[in-house]
């Protein structure tokens, strides 16, 4: 007796779990997206040729960027910067603070050596800077502008 009213009350409460909707399925329609615009590039963005002033780079909206980064840019520097045979000799190691002024091209023009290290150290870093690639430029205002930029390189 206690086997088919066990079967019928799990049969009542298996269909009564079963949900019939006889309602259809509220479907939301797809929101709509805003397409944004196209993303320029740097140098797709305007030059005023009036504008000759150099720039400090707390004073644009985007500062300059070497091609990959700050950290290919030190690569680059780690690879190209030879010690001054002199250097190696004395056992002299230390920075060369140096500054670059990256134009509206991305190229670098005045470059200074503001302090090294001695032995030659100082020319070479000059040498290393003149053989950088053209840099990503500085924008201030949707334009592009020259920018002054600080590089210190710490040779050990």
């Amino acid at each position: 007796m206690k086997k088919p009213f066990f079967l019928l009350f799990s049969l009542i409460l298996i269909i009564s779990c079963q949900k019939e909707s006889s309602k259809p399925a509220i479907v939301n329609p797809p929101l709509k997206v805003k397409k944004e615009a196209p993303k320029k590039t740097v140098l797709e963005y305007g030059i005023d040729e009036n504008d000759k002033e150099i720039y400090n780079a707390s004073s644009v909206d985007s500062l300059p960027k070497y091609p990959g980064g700050l950290n290919k840019f030190h690569v680059f520097l780690t690879k190209t910067y030879v010690l001054p045979k002199k250097a190696v000799e004395e056992e002299a190691i230390g920075p060369v603070f140096s500054t670059i002024v990256i134009e509206k091209d991305g190229t670098l023009s005045d470059i200074k050596v503001l302090r090294d290290f001695g032995y030659g150290s100082g020319e070479e870093m000059l040498r290393v800077l003149k053989l950088s690639p053209n840099w990503i430029p500085a924008l201030k205002g949707g334009k592009r502008v020259r920018c002054l930029y600080s590089v210190p390189f710490y040779f050990q």
